[in-house]
């Protein structure tokens, strides 16, 4: 009986287009999105989960509370207890049984700039990235960007983060 066997040459192309789609497999992909920091995205991405979780234990009638609403003090929200109503607690305002937080042990620190003050503007458009503080927050839109004016090293705007 005779076998089929392929040709040393046929052989040797199977096994490049196994090894070269293996290579190509193996090789990281973008997808066409620019790099972004990891450290900056781990924090930041700390604090939107922290306002994200305030707001969906905090409400009214209007619905769900943000931190920062009527000049309450968004790291005193976020890093303590606080009441139903978005209320931050008082030692001396005396015993209550339902708390909520706290969200966050400390405001992180952005890893850019070494800050970790939150700057609060209100308003729901972009707001102005100044290097002031560690983050902006804006009370009106839930939104948290670093307060990083202009680019990365990879050239991603801050604002895009």
């Amino acid at each position: 009986m005779l076998k089929n066997r392929l040709p040393l040459f046929e052989s040797i192309a199977a096994v490049l287009a196994v090894a070269i789609v293996a290579i190509l497999t193996a090789l990281p992909w973008s997808g066409g999105q620019e790099t972004r920091d990891p450290r900056l995205m781990d924090r930041l991405s700390l604090l939107r989960t922290a306002v994200f979780r305030f707001s969906m234990e905090h409400s009214d009638y209007d619905g769900a509370i943000l931190p920062g609403r009527d000049g309450e003090s968004v790291v005193k929200q976020l890093t303590g207890l606080s009441r139903n109503d978005g209320s931050t607690f008082e030692p001396l305002s005396g015993r209550e049984d339902r708390w909520n937080g706290p969200y966050l042990r400390e405001i992180p620190v952005n890893p850019i700039n070494g800050l970790n003050t939150i700057r609060v503007v209100h308003g729901t458009g972009l707001p102005e990235l100044t290097g002031e503080a560690g983050w902006v927050y804006q009370p009106d839109t839930g939104k948290v960007l670093p307060d990083l004016p202009g680019r990365d090293p990879n050239g991603v705007p801050y604002a895009d983060y």
